[in-house]
């Protein structure tokens, strides 16, 4: 059986990761070793990439390979989930009420405000 990865979503998650950093594809292609129209391309979900390409990405945007690839991967959801969960460990009730209210609002924009940056391909 043959995965076929999305290459669009990838591109689009190294590209909000760059804008995030402030980097510009010129910056961020010498950091990572790679042509700017490579990674443009990439960006734009026209060119698949190595391991070692992504890899060198996420290194240059100082984030992980599963952030990257998150929207491809069936376990994303409840790893994130789990990692929601580990942030609360050590949080009175206090504390948690108010992360539950921001995350419930953070997600109200996100959904109502057209704010979100990648769509999942499920």
């Amino acid at each position: 059986m043959e995965y076929k990865l999305d290459y669009k979503l990838i591109g689009e998650r190294i590209k909000q990761q760059r804008l995030v950093m402030k980097l510009t594809q010129d910056k961020l292609s010498e950091a990572a070793g790679i042509g700017v129209q490579h990674l443009s391309k990439i960006e734009n979900g026209k060119a698949p990439l190595s391991l070692a390409c992504l890899v060198a990405l996420a290194n240059a945007l100082k984030t992980t390979t599963d952030f990257l690839l998150m929207d491809n991967l069936e376990v994303a959801v409840p790893q994130l989930i789990g990692e929601a969960q580990s942030l609360f460990e050590d949080c009175s009730p206090a504390e948690i009420y108010i992360m539950l209210k921001t995350a419930a609002t953070v997600k109200e924009g996100i959904r109502h405000k057209g704010m979100a940056v990648a769509t999942t391909h499920r």
